[in-house]
Parts: structure tokens; C-alpha cells; sequence
């Protein structure tokens, strides 16, 4: 009874107008009006003089009790569902939102129920998706005025998507959906009391990565991008005189050295994974192998061998030590290369004044200064590095990772930088190999 009380004091109700509300509906329900029976509350089946049902006091306020019981039932029922997705722009004529309901009831040439194939790191998956063209509804409801644009997608979660070109989104190749179950259950999401809805695309190329994008609230469609083509020109025919052209040598020219790719005889299966990169940074000179035909790949890595073959990827110019460590000497021979990476914000001391060249290196300090070197080389922005973290990742030992190797890792995790190192779990404090080191740097830098 009190926290009925509770409930009818902010909304301006008494005892006495609940009484009354519920004595005048049940007076016109007696003289034809709408059902709304409650004839348990009723006292010795008196009749008013105009034909209405008197109740008893404990039976009105029994009803009253029941009448506010069914209004905040029927708020939090019939309470308006939030919308999850909304699209809109300059590229649209209309803005359109629509709750998991409404995609539901979009029309059948408007529902998608097939199978979507994708690659991850953990390899090829296939699921059954659920949803609704998106091209579809660009076209029919929020009406395209541009035909071709940037769209951009924009997570519930706030995490990164790459924009989307508008071509690819109303072709038939790419299909695609937003997805409202995946193999016949809702879209998971870290709250489950919040509706959202993935966007999924076919895989166009063997092997393409990028093409299911999580929890998209908000596509917007931009201004028209149709390049402008250049007019063509013609050049004025103009007659050349006649002349006898003297007879002359040609000058001898020296052909180019062909490009030797060193043959590494011990690359075993249990590293076919790195045979690509190891292969390809050999041929430019960046990594070594340790004797003819040897590269070693399940050897060490030192903190040393890493500032080289992070300096020389980025091809920066060796200079001279500054003698800035007590352990590292000017006539080391990787001196140069850690003043060099030093210098350009690659690598770090230690607080005693110390270097520690030949430590071997581990999983998070590598993926720290590859990330340091996606910066210096612009493959990514530091800016939109900082919006991955690792709250998203699929590895097991995540909260394993340092704060300080968050960024770095979660983006280079999202680029699948380490395929083939790390599959299930990161292990940050692992000791890299030569393997491990070649396929990491030539992820991060050469493999676009």
C-alpha cells in the first residue's frame, strides 16, 4: 500500500480522486461504456439511483491500487523503443531511424537472409545473417541524391570504421545488410539492455579483410565525389623539316641489378607463416640471415637488432652516437642505429641511464615501437591510433597487456598485424623471434 502511496503523490493523485476516477469509470462501464471489469472490489451488489455499481471503501481503493498498476505496466510496455541505426546527410533527402522492430518489418525484396563468409585472424568464418538491404534503404527510404559519395559509419561503442564508398554499398557484389541476428540470435552487445545491429558485406577478393563492421548506430551519406575528368587536349600537328639525322652511337647503358632474394634453407613449416615477410625484408636489405642460406627464425631478438631494422624500414640516415647510454659504446656497432631510432622517437631508455641493447626484446615493447613507426610513416595518425582499445580485443590475456601498449596494440590487432604470432592469446611478455620480428615490421610498413 505505501509504495502505491509513493507512486501517486508525484502525479497528483489522493486516496479520495482515485476512488472517484475509479467509482466514474465503473459507472460507465454499468451505463454501456468499455469493459473494464473489477467486479472482485464490488460490496453487496448495491445500485445507485442511476443504475451504477457502488463499491465499498477497501473495494475502492483495491481498484485504485489496480488502476495504477496497470498505468506504469502499460508506460514501460508500450514505451517508445529506441531507434538503432539512423541515416542521414547530404547525400539523402530524408533522415531515416528504425528500432530493430521496424527493420523487421521493412518489406520481404528488403530482408536479407543468407550466408556471409569473412576472414579474422583465427581464419575463414561463415554465419547466417539476418537483416535488411542497406542498399535498399538508401534507395527507397532515405532517397539518394548523389550517386557517388563517402559514407561514413559510426559505432554505438564509438569504435573506428573505415568509410565506405557509395558504389560498393549499391552493388550487388558487396550485398550489404544490416544485420539484425547472426545465426539466428540478436547482436551481441556489452550492455545487454541496448539493441544494435552490425553491418556485414561479402567478401569480394580471396582473403579480403574488413568486411563486417560492429554495432553501427548512425550512417551518414556525404556530398557528391564524382572526380572531375580533365578535358583532353590536342596537341597542333606541326610538319617537322626533313633533315638527315647524323649517325650517331648510342651510349651504352647499364642495365639495373636484378634484385637477389635470398634462399633461407631453414624455414620450416612451423614457420611458413613468416616465409613472405622474412623474404621480402631480406630482399631489401633490412634483415640479415645468420650464415649462407640460414636465417635462424626461431632465434631471439634483441632491443639492438630491433632499433636496425625499424631504422633502416623507415630510412633514416645512421648518425653519429651521441653517447647519451652507459651501456652502449661509440664503437658498437648498432650505436648508430639506437641514436638514429632514439632520435626519431622509436625507442627509449631506461630511468638508470641505460639502453639495454641486448635484452631481448618482448611482444609489447615490439608492438609499441612498430605502432611509434605506423605514425612516423603514415599509415596511420596517432589521433585515430588512440581510439583503439582493448576493450574490443579478441585476445584472452588482455588484461594481461600494460596501459602504456594499449593503443599500440588494439590498433595493430584490428590491422591484423600479428596473423600467424598471435592467434588466441597476445602474451605480452613472450620473447620475440627473428620470425615473429620480420612479420611484424613488414605488417605494420610494407605489406599494404
Amino acid at each position: 500500500m505505501p509504495s502505491v502511496i509513493m507512486v501517486c503523490k508525484p502525479i497528483g493523485f489522493s486516496w479520495k480522486r482515485l476512488c472517484l476516477l475509479v467509482e466514474r469509470r465503473m459507472c460507465s462501464i454499468s451505463n454501456g461504456g468499455t469493459a473494464f471489469c473489477f467486479p472482485f472490489f464490488l460490496s453487496k451488489s448495491k445500485h445507485n439511483m442511476k443504475g451504477g455499481v457502488l463499491m465499498s471503501k477497501t473495494g475502492m481503493k483495491l481498484a485504485a491500487i489496480m488502476l495504477v498498476v496497470v498505468m506504469m505496466f502499460s508506460q514501460m510496455v508500450f514505451a517508445e523503443a529506441e531507434p538503432v541505426i539512423t541515416i542521414k546527410g547530404e547525400g539523402v533527402e530524408n533522415v531515416v531511424s528504425f528500432t530493430l522492430e521496424e527493420l523487421k518489418a521493412l518489406p520481404e525484396e528488403a530482408q536479407i537472409e543468407e550466408e556471409y563468409l569473412y576472414n579474422s585472424k583465427g581464419g575463414e568464418k561463415t554465419v547466417l545473417v539476418k537483416g535488411v538491404s542497406l542498399a535498399y534503404v538508401l534507395e527507397e527510404l532515405a532517397v539518394l541524391k548523389v550517386e557517388e559519395a563517402e559514407v561514413a559509419m559510426v559505432a554505438a561503442d564509438g569504435y573506428p570504421i573505415d568509410p565506405q564508398e557509395l558504389s560498393n554499398i549499391m552493388s550487388d557484389a558487396f550485398k550489404y545488410v544490416i544485420a539484425y541476428e547472426i545465426d539466428g540470435e540478436p547482436v551481441e552487445f556489452d550492455d545487454p539492455d541496448v539493441d544494435v545491429v552490425n553491418v556485414y558485406r561479402k567478401v569480394v577478393e580471396e582473403g579480403e579483410f574488413g568486411t563486417v563492421f560492429k554495432f553501427v548506430a548512425e550512417i551518414t551519406v556525404g556530398e557528391e565525389t564524382t572526380p572531375v575528368e580533365e578535358p583532353e587536349t590536342e596537341e597542333p600537328e606541326t610538319e617537322e623539316p626533313e633533315t638527315e639525322e647524323p649517325e650517331t652511337e648510342e651510349p651504352e647503358t647499364e642495365e639495373p641489378e636484378e634484385t637477389v632474394v635470398p634462399e633461407f634453407t631453414d624455414i620450416t613449416e612451423d614457420f611458413e607463416y613468416a616465409r613472405e615477410a622474412i623474404e621480402a625484408m631480406a630482399a631489401k636489405g633490412i634483415i640479415n640471415g645468420m650464415a649462407e642460406g640460414i636465417y635462424a627464425p626461431e632465434g631471439n631478438f634483441t632491443r639492438a637488432q630491433f632499433c636496425k631494422i625499424a631504422v633502416l624500414s623507415l630510412g633514416y640516415e645512421l648518425v653519429d652516437y651521441e653517447g647519451g647510454f652507459s651501456d652502449v659504446g661509440e664503437a658498437d656497432w648498432f650505436a648508430p642505429y639506437v641514436q638514429a631510432a632514439v632520435d626519431n622517437g622509436l625507442f627509449e631508455g631506461y630511468p638508470d641511464g641505460t639502453f639495454k641493447p641486448n635484452q631481448e626484446i618482448n611482444r609489447q615493447e615490439m608492438a609499441v615501437v612498430a605502432g611509434r613507426a605506423a605514425v612516423k610513416a603514415e599509415v596511420v595518425t596517432r589521433e585515430h591510433m588512440e581510439k583503439f582499445v582493448l576493450s574490443k580485443s579478441d585476445f584472452e590475456d588482455k588484461d594481461l597487456i600494460p596501459q602504456w601498449a594499449e593503443h599500440e596494440v588494439a590498433w595493430l590487432e584490428s590491422e591484423l598485424v600479428f596473423a600467424g604470432v598471435a592467434v588466441d592469446k597476445f602474451e605480452p611478455v613472450k620473447i620475440v623471434n627473428r620470425a615473429e620480428a620480420a612479420v611484424v615490421v613488414y605488417n605494420t610498413l610494407f605489406s599494404k
